[in-house]
């Protein structure tokens, strides 16, 4: 017989396995939900005949760089050095609108429109010093100079922007372009360039996402995607003409983008780990800013891109009856941009005037606008330079933090905060013209897209200590 003690211990420890045994057998039975990144939509499930999801996210960037200049004394390449020029800063607003519908068993189809709601930038003299800044000085006994201004600015010796001097003195009293204004700068600016603002549609995307596993459906395997999408470039071309400064404020590319990417995850518990992988393959619009001149282009297409993404989400709370989890997710990546020709933070101020041509040079900027490309009777034509140029290769790095809310089976909200930034690159860097096994090139040989001035070992611009601050908040219905 039982003493009284014992038989109310025994009956608090069924009580106890009564409470407790539900919670253990349902939280066993929680369906496993793939990460983010490898969330597709399905159709054909049951009495679920298709999902659909609408998705709007807003992008916010803030991007900064450092352009420098080779200068080069005398004749040895060991005689040059990198000295500052410019810092460029950029601010994008883009509202991403998309939707989801699935076609068939774990396979969706999607459709998206990224809408550029300000894109602006400017190009500034280089005063990081602050304080500390020394400027050219007729003073002998006067510091090196370690900012810029007007006066050793190379934007403007070159006369890459506009420069007005005094007949007198031929003091620089003006200088550069402000787009949005349609005027000059003037001392005591340290301004040198600012474009206009621009907004509208970026491309038309169009993409397949397809799951060959789904852990939700079977938890032994990871959740795999695998997605194809086509950027195409339906909208206007970004171009700029100095002599029209606001004619040209739309946001296309010039080019197509087609993608191809796998993302992999697997939830073990609390922890969602991810990985996944992407490439980029440009294709040329016609009539695009990216033309060929000639057989002896060095580079003609936009640059490839490829990349790689590491992650992982926590799952700080979730409830599977009601559809709600909390997760706080952190991820890093790694880009490579390859050699090709592209818009750098100096392309607006590059472009040249539509007023330049081979019949009237007089709009043409010598050494940056005058150059040949051949006709099919070898006569040259000049030109304005179209502000694009060949792009040394680099990679970029970066990460992400921020936290996904699902507040129930319609609505979700994801949010995240990261860093990324580019290793230092040559952004003016092409060749000459094709080997033809002698010291000289010949005319019919020479890079059409060559410019001694920006292109020649000892006068290229680079750009270093690039930055880009991202801001990502997103809100999606599901049906």
């Amino acid at each position: 017989m039982l003493s009284s003690g014992t038989a109310l211990a025994a009956d608090t420890f069924k009580k106890l396995s009564r409470a407790v045994f539900p919670l253990l057998v349902m939280l066993a039975a929680w369906p496993a939900r793939g990460a983010e990144v490898t969330r597709v939509v399905s159709a054909m499930d049951g009495s679920n005949r298709f999902d659909f999801n609408l998705t709007a996210s807003w992008i916010h960037d803030v991007k900064s760089a450092t352009v420098k200049r080779e200068l080069q004394s005398g004749l040895a390449p060991r005689n040059t050095e990198l000295i500052k020029d410019l810092q460029f800063a950029q601010t994008r607003d883009i509202l991403n609108l998309r939707a989801d519908v699935g076609i068939l068993w774990d396979v969706g189809f999607h459709i998206e429109m990224p809408l550029v709601l300000a894109d602006a930038s400017n190009l500034d003299f280089d005063q990081s010093e602050g304080s500390n800044c020394h400027f050219p000085s007729s003073d002998p006994n006067a510091p090196r100079p370690n900012c810029v201004n007007q006066d050793n600015s190379t934007m403007l010796r070159d006369h890459i922007v506009p420069v007005a001097t005094d007949p007198a003195t031929g003091a620089i009293t003006s200088w550069g372009q402000d787009a949005q204004h349609n005027r000059m700068f003037t001392p005591g600016s340290t301004n040198v360039f600012r474009g206009p603002t621009r907004k509208g549609f970026e491309y038309l995307g169009l993409g397949l996402t397809w799951a060959p596993f789904n852990q939700t459906r079977d938890d032994t395997k990871p959740t795999w995607t695998l997605s194809v999408d086509a950027k195409l470039d339906v909208f206007k071309d970004k171009r700029f003409d100095p002599s029209n400064p606001t004619g040209n404020t739309a946001v296309g590319q010039g080019y197509h983008q087609f993608v191809a990417s796998t993302f992999v995850s697997k939830r073990f518990r609390w922890f969602d780990p991810y990985f996944g992988a992407w490439y980029m393959l440009p294709v040329r619009t016609n009539g695009s800013p990216f033309e060929k001149y000639g057989p002896a282009q060095s580079s003609v297409n936009p640059s490839q891109q490829a990349g790689a993404m590491i992650g992982v989400e926590q799952i700080a709370w979730e409830n599977p009856r009601g559809d709600q989890r909390v997760t706080i997710e952190g991820r890093a990546y790694v880009e490579e941009h390859f050699y090709g020709r592209g818009r750098s933070e100096i392309w607006e101020p590059l472009a040249g005037s539509s007023a330049c041509s081979s019949a009237d040079t007089t709009a043409c900027r010598p050494d940056v606008d005058l150059h040949y490309t051949l006709t099919p009777n070898g006569a040259p034509i000049d030109a304005p330079h179209p502000g694009i140029t060949e792009i040394e290769s680099y990679g970029t790095v970066g990460g992400d933090f921020g936290l996904n809310v699902q507040v129930g089976r319609f609505i979700r909200f994801r949010s995240l905060f990261g860093l990324r930034t580019d290793m230092p690159h040559l952004i003016t860097d092409a060749s000459m013209g094709r080997d033809n096994g002698s010291a000289v090139v010949a005319p019919e040989d020479t890079n059409p897209t060559y410019r001694p001035i920006i292109d020649q070992p000892g006068r290229r611009f680079r750009v270093e200590g690039t930055k880009i601050w991202t801001l990502f908040i997103q809100g999606s219905m599901m049906f």
